[in-house]
């Protein structure tokens, strides 16, 4: 089967992004606060094995991220796995996967905020600002947008890639730190905390309406994003080496120290702003395939503003209500949704031979890990969506057909 490409006409933003706006993105997405957060945890449970699981990690989600590069050559749309689940299933499977997608959203916004704000020593009334001021400069539009994710891009990546550079320059030690382990080592747990590091490269494909000849460009960033993150994670790993520091990497590099500090709040800043430039865009998904009320398709200066500022609203509604900390793994499986019915549709599609089922494979493998409490949840939530959209009857919306 070979499905129609969607062009740009179900989406005019104020300027169209190139390969850089996309990697950047996908920087913001992937290069977070994970690997500033877990270097420790990581050497703790498989020791000098740490860089190893960092390519390891990478390796598994190539097969998912070339699914989704396929995927993107097909459809040029916004919309990401929700719109790839529809084309595949149908339209109730789309709004699913797009509901799941914008809860997903809303949590992620909502506790890194929270988390840069505890990481500069303020309360959740600093968590509220910061999601406002995001939400007002995505209402500038798509050009303030997108220049904020590059800007705070360049400046995290920066002293990241002068540590990086440094493991390269003694490559045997970097590869094999000393380093060993708490305990017996822990295998198991330390691959998952590896692709917790890795999530986020499925929000690139988000924002294709947005593109510059998206048939090249969000294939190519999204492939590009997970291989260079998997080369500077490994190398960051190594050169942390034994990592019984708090902050292990400002601990081995404390020449870097300071700028390293910077780079960690800077992460932070910059996932927060890839998740409040794509969290609306899924929200003005639903919409566009006829669940919402079609008012929230408006745009402004080429960005959804109803959705920004409903999606803001909800995340500030999130922050005040304390109960960030049990919803956070519910984010992690989202995105392992995402995967998974982005990798089905893609091997339903036939858009790969021996991809798509390696990729579904790695999800169910990585699906398995996950506590029954945290899978129950995923399913109240998914359970929630199905109820949505047996009562609402979906308008007629300017898609291709099924």
């Amino acid at each position: 089967m070979q499905a129609k490409p969607m062009g740009h006409s179900d989406y005019v933003p104020e300027r169209r992004l190139g390969l850089f706006d996309f990697l950047c993105l996908g920087w913001n997405c992937v290069i977070g606060s994970g690997i500033f957060l877990t270097q420790g945890d990581i050497a703790r449970q498989v020791g000098a094995y740490g860089p190893v699981m960092f390519l390891i990690g990478g390796l598994c989600c190539l097969p998912i991220a070339l699914c989704f590069a396929q995927l993107a050559r097909l459809f040029h749309g916004t919309g990401g796995s929700s719109l790839y689940a529809r084309q595949a299933f149908g339209k109730r499977a789309g709004f699913l996967v797009g509901w799941v997608m914008w809860l997903s959203g809303l949590i992620g916004l909502s506790s890194v905020s929270v988390g840069l704000a505890t990481y500069l020593h303020q309360g959740r009334g600093l968590a509220c600002v910061i999601v406002g001021l995001l939400a007002l400069v995505n209402l500038l539009g798509s050009r303030s947008g997108a220049f904020s994710n590059n800007f705070l891009a360049l400046v995290k990546l920066g002293p990241l890639f002068v540590a990086a550079l440094v493991g390269l320059a003694h490559p045997f030690q970097t590869f094999w730190p000393a380093a060993q382990p708490a305990g017996p080592a822990n295998f198991k747990l330390g691959l998952l905390l590896v692709l917790y590091t890795y999530s986020g490269f499925e929000e690139i494909v988000l924002a294709a309406g947005e593109a510059k000849d998206p048939e090249r460009t969000v294939p190519r960033a999204t492939v590009l994003v997970l291989i260079s993150s998997a080369l500077v994670y490994t190398l960051l790993q190594g050169v942390a080496g034994p990592a019984t520091a708090e902050h292990p990497l400002e601990a081995a590099l404390p020449w870097l120290s300071g700028a390293l500090g910077v780079a960690a709040v800077a992460s932070l800043a910059s996932v927060n702003a890839s998740i409040a430039f794509t969290t609306p865009r899924s929200l003005w998904t639903l919409a566009r395939q006829g669940w919402l009320p079609q008012p929230l398709l408006k745009l402004h200066r080429g960005a959804p503003s109803l959705c920004i500022l409903i999606s803001s609203a909800l995340a500030v509604i999130l922050i005040l209500s304390n109960s960030l900390e049990a919803l956070i793994a519910l984010s992690v499986l989202a995105a392992l949704l995402q995967h998974l019915a982005s990798s089905l549709a893609c091997w339903k599609l036939q858009a790969g031979r021996f991809l798509p089922p390696l990729a579904v494979a790695t999800c169910l493998l990585l699906l398995c890990t996950s506590s029954l409490r945290d899978l129950a949840g995923m399913g109240a939530s998914l359970l929630i969506g199905a109820i949505l959209s047996a009562f609402v009857r979906p308008q007629q919306a300017d898609l291709p057909e099924d």
